[in-house]
């Protein structure tokens, strides 16, 4: 498994390579904004190389397209409307090629692909303001992809339900703690209908709400972490077949992990030490023992720092 990781100041996206044993080598660096907020890799242009899609504060979105050996050519970009809080992949219209979504200041922006790296212009769907999260899934069981945002401004998370052919109805809003903001989706509960955890820097908390199947969701189980919850993941960390949350807690330089039941709820939460000030995390494993690591980001540090899996 390798990592790629950016930095704020300076824009820089680094590409860490692994060599199986839980430690990385940097093979390349690009410059590309001010501001990177968040950045994920998908197979934009149809190559079966993974590409790199990073958002920034310059309003704009760049690519990096891969070769394929760990190399990248240089960064493309083009204008989005507003600064960018979330960026995510998927095959919007069913023609195979991947999409972008991507969540702007009061706007989320569907860019349609052409399966070669360009796009259509942006098709925006209108949020709420101050939207901070987002999450694209299946949410009414139908097999196309729907977008899942929160607003902080009126404590909801508005779901767009997708045709399928790259629009979208008017969103289903469904209550949830106060401040919404991370957001993350899955099954806990195995009725194969897709559920939301979300985060809330202001109260300390993580909400779960299990879907209805039909794009609503139930009233939030509230789980409280010990400061600033910043990102959400999920997986299987202990490999029990059951989703479980693993949560970058950004102001008390710690990760937690809640370990599902299977049935919705969530375990009393552990909490382990990383870099300093964590404000997004991912999993995998990173040194080949069959058993999922943690890689957090280090906001004030400036480190990734890998937390290996020994249980």
């Amino acid at each position: 498994m390798d990592i790629i990781a950016s930095t704020d100041v300076g824009g820089i996206v680094f590409v860490l390579v692994g060599y199986g044993s839980g430690n990385f080598r940097t093979t390349m660096k690009f410059s590309i904004d001010y501001y990177l907020n968040r950045m994920i890799v998908a197979d934009i242009n149809n190559d079966k190389h993974l590409d790199i899609i990073t958002g920034s504060s310059d309003k704009c979105i760049s690519i990096l397209h891969g070769y394929g050996n760990g190399s990248f050519a240089p960064p493309i970009s083009f204008p989005i409307s507003g600064v960018s809080y979330g960026v995510a992949a998927a095959h919007i219209n069913g023609d195979n090629y991947m999409d972008i979504i991507v969540l702007a200041t009061s706007v989320c922006n569907v860019f349609l692909s052409y399966g070669n790296g360009s796009f259509t212009l942006e098709m925006p769907l209108e949020t709420k303001a101050h939207s901070f999260g987002l999450a694209v899934d299946d949410f009414n069981g139908d097999n196309h992809i729907d977008v899942a945002v929160t607003s902080i401004g009126d404590n909801v998370v508005n779901v767009f339900l997708g045709y399928g052919n790259g629009t979208f109805r008017t969103p289903i809003s469904s209550s949830t703690g106060t401040a919404p903001s991370a957001i993350a989706a899955g099954d806990f509960n195995g009725d194969q209908k897709m559920d939301l955890a979300i985060a809330s820097c202001v109260t300390d908390n993580v909400y779960v709400l299990h879907g209805f199947g039909d794009g609503s969701f139930s009233e939030q189980m509230t789980y409280s972490t010990p400061s600033c919850p910043e990102f959400i993941a999920i997986d299987d960390i202990n490999n029990d077949s059951y989703l479980d949350l693993v949560i970058a807690n950004r102001d008390n330089n710690t990760f937690s992990i809640f370990l599902g039941h299977g049935n919705g709820t969530f375990g009393t939460q552990m909490t382990f030490p990383t870099g300093s000030g964590p404000d997004t995390l991912t999993v995998g494993d990173f040194n080949r023992d069959d058993r999922l690591d943690v890689a957090a980001a280090g906001y004030s540090s400036g480190t990734i720092d890998i937390s290996l899996n020994i249980c």
